[in-house]
């Protein structure tokens, strides 16, 4: 009984494994994407005068940060190098 349990399992398993690279990278492209761009948009409301009060420096440092950061993914799809990443308002 237990061996036919670990059966079941195995089609599942192996149905997950047989998505290709392209398969795997379009289904996680296409969960990342709208989570981070929904992020960014969290991060344009932040803009709202009547709730928050900022600098002109502190904006430059957010729209920076986010530059810098869309550079370096950038630059891992052109070639692969990954750098660490941190964000601190001064």
């Amino acid at each position: 009984m237990t061996k036919a349990k670990n059966e079941q399992k195995k089609p599942a398993a192996k149905k997950a494994e047989g998505k290709s690279k392209k398969e795997k990278f379009i289904e996680l492209a296409e969960t990342r994407v709208p989570k981070a761009l929904k992020q960014i948009g969290m991060v344009g409301n932040l803009s709202d005068k009547t709730k928050f009060e900022y600098t002109d420096k502190q904006v430059k440092q957010i729209v920076d940060a986010l530059k810098e950061s869309l550079d370096r993914m950038k630059a891992r799809f052109e070639n692969g190098e990954a750098q660490e990443e941190s964000f601190k308002l001064s």
